[in-house]
C-alpha cells in the first residue's frame, strides 16, 4: 500500500536550496586537478566496478552533466573508488515518473536518492532497497557525519534502510530582526522575554520611532501560507516561546506523545498573540500576507520594528532594496531568541532529515560495501570536502592567507553559467557552513552562525506515517488551524478552548490520530 506523509506532518525542509550567487568580476580559470587524498592514491579496491546513481538531491536539475573529462568531481569519485560513475539526473518534477518507470523496467539504479521517508519506506515495501543495517558498522565516520535523528529518519520497522542525503540548513531563514535604531531612539534594549518583547512592540506602535509625526508604524508583521497554516510567517516563532508550535508538533515526554498543538501551553501562547493584537502592535495587513514575498515588501518599507525574516536580508541587494523601497537603510539587526516562560528559547526546530540515500536491493554484498564507501568518501573526507561543497578549486574556491576562501560571489555571470554542473555534487555541504553561502555581509555569517545555538532538536512527531483508514485527517487538520487564527485573532474567546478540544475529539476523531502516534512511536522504540 502506498505511503504518505501524515497530513501533520509540515517538514521545512530545505531541498534543492542552491548556492548563493552575487556579485560581479572574472575569475582566471584554471584547470582543475583531481584530489590527492591517501584514500584516492591507494587505493583500496582492486576490481573496478560500475555504479549507476539516480541523483534527484541535485541542487541544479536543470545543469547539462559535462563530459567525463570535464567533470573534476566525477573523476574524484572514480579514482576514490575505482568506480566508473553514470549519474543521472532526472528533469525538475518528473523524478517520481522516471523512478517509477526504471523500477517497473527492472532497471534499477543502484543508489538512489529519495526526497522524502514516505518514499524511502514506500519503495522498501516495494522490495526496492536493501536493508543496510549489516553493513553500516564498517562505517564509523559515515555514522558521526549525522546526528541521531537523522538516522532516526532512515530507519524503519528496526531497520536502516537509508543514509541521510544531505542536511538541512537551519538558523538562516527565521531569525529575529529589529529595528535597532528604534530602540535607540526611543531608550529601549533588545528584550530578552516575551513581556519585554511586548513593550518594545507596543512602543514602536504608539511613539512614533521613524519621526514623521504620523501614526503609521507598527511592531509586528506576520502571516500565514495559503492553506491557513501559521508556521514559517512568524506567528508559530512566537509560539515557540512557550514550546508550542502547529500542528505539525509532537514531543515524547514520560513515555508518551505530546501534541503540542493542543497542550495547554499553547492556550498561552495564543493569549499572548491575542494580546498583541488587542493592543493593536500587529500590522493589520497580517491577514493577506500569505507569501514570503510580501513579507519582504513589509521590511522593505520600513514601517514596522519587529519581523521573523532571513538572515539573508542583511545581504548587499537586500539592503539596496531597502534604500529603493524604503527610502533608506534601517538599521535592522538580528537577536537571539526570547527565552518564555517555560526556559524555551527557541529560532526554529531542526528541520526533518526528509531526504536519503537508499541502495538498489539488487545489489550485492561487494556493491553495497562500495557504495557505503563511497557516501563515506563523500561526506567525511576532509580534503575532498571543498571540491564538492564548493565546487572546482582555482574557480570557485581557494586557499588565502592559510583558509579556505569561497570566491563564487567574485565570478562572472559568464563563468557562473559555465560551472552550473558543480550543483549535482555540493550534497555534502554542512548546513551551518557559513563559508558555503559565501555571504557578503559579517552580519549575516553572525547572524547565522549565533542562530544555530537557538536551533531545537527536530520533533519525533516528523516521524510519523499517515493511517490511510484515517478519512479525517485533511478536515482534523483544517479545524485546528482555523481555530488557533481565531484563538489568537479574537474571533473566537479563549474561553471556549475546552470546546474546541471537545469538537476535536467527537467530531474530527483525535483519538483515532493519537492511537495511530502511539503505535508507531511504539515500532520506531521512541515509547516502550
Amino acid at each position: 500500500m502506498q505511503r504518505k506523509k501524515i497530513s501533520f506532518t509540515v517538514l521545512a525542509a530545505i531541498v534543492g536550496l542552491g548556492t548563493l550567487l552575487s556579485g560581479c568580476g572574472d575569475a582566471e580559470e584554471v584547470k582543475p586537478k583531481a584530489s590527492s587524498s591517501p584514500q584516492s592514491e591507494a587505493n583500496k579496491f582492486a576490481n573496478k566496478m560500475k555504479i549507476s546513481m539516480f541523483n534527484q538531491g541535485t541542487f541544479n536539475a536543470a545543469a547539462p552533466i559535462p563530459p567525463r573529462d570535464e567533470d573534476i568531481q566525477r573523476q574524484m569519485l572514480e579514482k576514490a573508488m575505482n568506480i566508473d560513475l553514470d549519474m543521472m539526473i532526472p528533469q525538475a518534477g518528473q523524478a517520481t515518473t522516471k523512478l517509477n518507470t526504471l523500477i517497473a523496467g527492472g532497471d534499477i539504479p543502484d543508489l538512489l536518492f529519495l526526497k522524502s521517508r514516505a518514499d524511502l519506506a514506500q519503495y522498501y515495501d516495494q522490495g526496492v532497497l536493501a536493508d543496510l543495517t549489516p553493513y553500516l558498522d564498517q562505517f564509523p565516520e559515515l555514522q558521526k557525519r549525522f546526528g541521531k535523528d537523522s538516522w532516526d529518519a532512515t530507519s524503519y520497522l528496526g531497520k536502516t534502510i537509508g543514509v541521510p542525503g544531505y542536511d538541512n540548513v537551519n538558523g538562516i531563514s527565521r531569525s529575529f530582526f529589529i529595528r535597532n535604531d528604534w530602540l535607540k531612539k526611543l531608550n529601549m534594549k533588545v528584550p530578552t522575554t516575551p513581556d519585554e518583547l511586548f513593550e518594545v512592540m507596543k512602543a514602536f506602535t504608539e511613539k512614533d520611532p521613524d519621526g514623521n509625526g504620523k501614526n503609521d508604524t507598527y511592531g509586528f508583521i506576520g502571516g500565514m501560507n495559503k492553506e491557513g497554516n501559521l508556521q514559517t510567517y512568524g506567528f508559530d516563532s512566537l509560539m515557540w516561546m512557550f514550546g508550542v508550535n502547529p500542528p505539525s508538533a509532537i514531543e515524547v515526554k514520560d513515555n508518551k506523545p505530546v501534541f503540542l498543538f493542543i497542550d495547554p501551553k499553547m492556550k498561552e501562547a495564543l493569549a499572548y498573540i491575542n494580546k498583541m493584537m488587542t493592543a493593536k502592535v500587529v500590522d493589520p495587513d497580517w491577514v493577506t500576507m500569505n507569501t514570503p514575498d510580501l513579507l519582504d515588501q513589509k521590511l522593505f518599507k520600513g514601517k514596522v520594528g519587529f519581523m521573523i525574516r532571513d538572515a539573508r536580508r542583511l545581504e548587499p541587494d537586500y539592503q539596496q532594496k531597502m534604500k529603493e523601497i524604503g527610502g533608506e537603510i534601517p538599521e535592522w539587526i538580528v537577536i537571539p531568541p526570547m527565552k518564555g516562560p517555560y526556559g524555551d528559547q527557541i529560532v526554529e526546530r531542526k528541520s526533518f532529515q526528509g531526504n536519503s540515500w537508499a541502495i538498489s536491493k539488487k545489489a550485492d554484498k561487494e556493491k553495497i560495501i562500495r557504495i557505503l564507501s563511497m557516501l563515506e568518501y563523500l561526506f567525511t573526507d576532509k580534503e575532498a570536502y571543498p571540491n564538492f561543497a564548493y565546487g572546482i578549486k582555482g574557480i570557485h574556491w581557494d586557499v588565502v592567507d592559510g583558509k579556505i576562501k569561497n570566491k563564487t560571489s567574485e565570478l562572472s555571470k559568464e563563468m557562473k553559467e559555465k560551472y552550473l554542473w558543480v550543483d549535482h555534487y555540493r550534497m555534502p555541504r554542512r548546513g551551518d557552513d557559513a563559508e558555503y553561502f559565501s555571504f557578503q555581509n559579517p552580519k549575516t555569517t553572525e547572524a547565522f552562525t549565533n542562530n544555530q545555538q537557538y536551533v531545537g532538536l527536530t520533533l519525533p512527531g516528523n516521524l510519523l506515517t499517515a493511517d490511510p483508514s484515517d478519512t479525517l485527517a485533511a478536515d482534523r487538520t483544517r479545524f485546528i488551524n482555523e481555530s488557533l487564527v481565531k484563538f489568537m485573532s479574537g474571533k473566537d474567546p479563549l474561553t471556549n478552548w475546552d470546546q474546541f478540544l471537545k469538537t476535536l475529539d467527537t467530531k474530527f476523531d483525535m483519538q483515532t490520530y493519537k492511537d495511530t502516534a502511539v503505535k508507531q512511536f511504539k515500532e520506531a522504540g521512541l515509547i516502550k
